[in-house]
């Protein structure tokens, strides 16, 4: 079971605290965090969605039906529509039920850096799949098994064309006059490892080396007839294209290594947790660390937790708007068992919701993925969004809930004055939460 979390710990590294919970003592305490890495989670495994596996028999039923004289029978389609609205659904219910917060906050951070999004009729339905098992399941190990795990996920592949990669050389690349996509090779290179420290021929060389990469229920594989001929050499390092599988791998392997892709990771989790600019000190400390003990993620964890800048109470991360809409839930007490149907009513209008504060469920509009610096989040429409936000929730739990003791709740010693005084000066209950969950204050972790 998950041990509670401090005030501190739930503010700046999970969700925010939970009406009535338990919070342990203290400020930050790094060990009682990286132990969420391994423990059960009850809470968020009540949001667990179907795996690839299932998946993908439920797509091949589809297709299959599509091509039938019979045609597409309702249920399927009916069946494949319901696994993909309850995914959405999750993205925002899991992170305010669970009591990991960290390890929510983890998965997010890595599915938006290394991001898949709604963009195609194939991708929406491996999003969920793929921040589950590319993305989830590598949190707590190490990087290149993170980047290796997203690079050959089918969702990954659909999102970024790898289908319409062809060796130039190749059978079928001569035989159908077709060539590289570079795609899928420039955003690895790009946003998912290095960022910097490689040139136009690495991208062009890698795609080649991608070239056939195929995801499906017949497993992971590169297609012989799509393979470029000849080696490829890649930031200085030769593949051949005997055994491609083995040699992509090894590439990834190579990169995920190389000390630019450190300095990525490292700058990556300081801004999402510490600030937009984070302290160089920590960037440094962070990408030694991650090299050090051969790119795992958890002893770079540590050292992030350890650093002074994590300790301070200072709050310079603006909430994005599933963290926001997560944090107000599990302040309001919309997470506790007895009031799920006020929620279950609620998540009709979550999507929306998200939508209007500027964030649209899995449809981040680049491979870069959603903002991680306030200027992302704060023009007026979006703070219109959390303002409507604020007050829908504050006329659902208004009357149950006294707004003055919900900002200790949100925030303890580290409320402002003024946000008290505002909360208790409003005419009505009501009104005091709404102007708790609309101030600035809420909106940073």
């Amino acid at each position: 079971m998950v041990e509670p979390a401090s005030l501190l710990e739930e503010i700046r590294f999970g969700y925010g605290p939970r009406l009535s919970a338990e919070l342990a003592k203290g400020g930050l305490d790094a060990d009682r965090l990286m132990a969420q890495l391994t423990a059960d989670d009850p809470e968020g495994r009540a949001w667990d969605r179907p795996p690839l596996a299932d998946r993908l028999a439920l797509i091949a039923t589809y297709n299959a039906e599509k091509q039938s004289d019979a045609g597409l029978q309702p249920a399927t389609a009916k069946a494949l529509q319901q696994v993909m609205v309850a995914d959405a659904e999750s993205f925002v219910a899991r992170p305010a039920f669970a009591s990991a917060g960290f390890v929510e906050q983890l998965v997010n951070l890595w599915a938006n850096r290394i991001t898949i999004s709604n963009v195609s009729g194939q991708v929406p339905r491996y999003i969920q799949s793929f921040r589950d098992e590319a993305i989830r399941a590598h949190v707590g190990g190490k990087y290149a098994d993170m980047l290796k795990a997203a690079l050959w996920h089918p969702g990954m592949q659909f999102y970024l064309t790898q289908a319409d990669s062809f060796g130039p050389h190749s059978e079928a690349g001569i035989k159908r006059s077709r060539g590289l996509n570079e795609n899928l090779a420039r955003e690895f290179l790009e946003l998912h490892s290095m960022r910097v420290g490689y040139s136009q021929t690495d991208v062009t060389e890698l795609a080649k080396l991608l070239a056939g990469m195929a995801s499906d229920e017949k497993g992971q594989r590169v297609e012989p007839k799509r393979v470029e001929p000849g080696p490829k050499t890649i930031l200085g390092q030769t593949f051949s294209d005997h055994n491609p599988v083995a040699e992509i791998n090894r590439l990834v392997d190579y990169v995920a290594r190389r000390p630019e892709t450190a300095r990525n990771v490292g700058f990556t989790l300081a801004r999402h947790f510490i600030a937009d600019d984070p302290p160089a000190d920590l960037v440094d400390a962070l990408a030694k660390a991650y090299l050090d003990a051969d790119t795992d993620l958890p002893a770079t964890y540590r050292v992030l937790l350890k650093h002074p800048a994590a300790q301070s109470d200072q709050r310079q991360k603006v909430r994005n708007p599933q963290e926001y809409a997560a944090a107000s839930l599990r302040l309001v007490g919309l997470t506790s068992p007895d009031v799920r149907g006020v929620y279950d009513k609620l998540a009709k209008r979550i999507p929306s919701a998200m939508s209007a504060m500027g964030q649209p469920v899995f449809r981040a509009l680049r491979p870069d993925g959603w903002p991680e610096v306030a200027n992302g989040w704060m023009t007026p429409p979006m703070m219109a969004g959390r303002v409507d936000w604020a007050v829908t929730l504050a006329h659902l739990r208004g009357d149950w809930v006294d707004p003055v003791a919900m900002v200790q709740a949100a925030f303890g010693p580290y409320a402002s004055p003024l946000l008290v005084q505002s909360v208790g000066g409003a005419e009505q209950r009501w009104e005091g939460l709404a102007v708790l969950l609309g101030s600035p204050e809420f909106s940073r972790r």
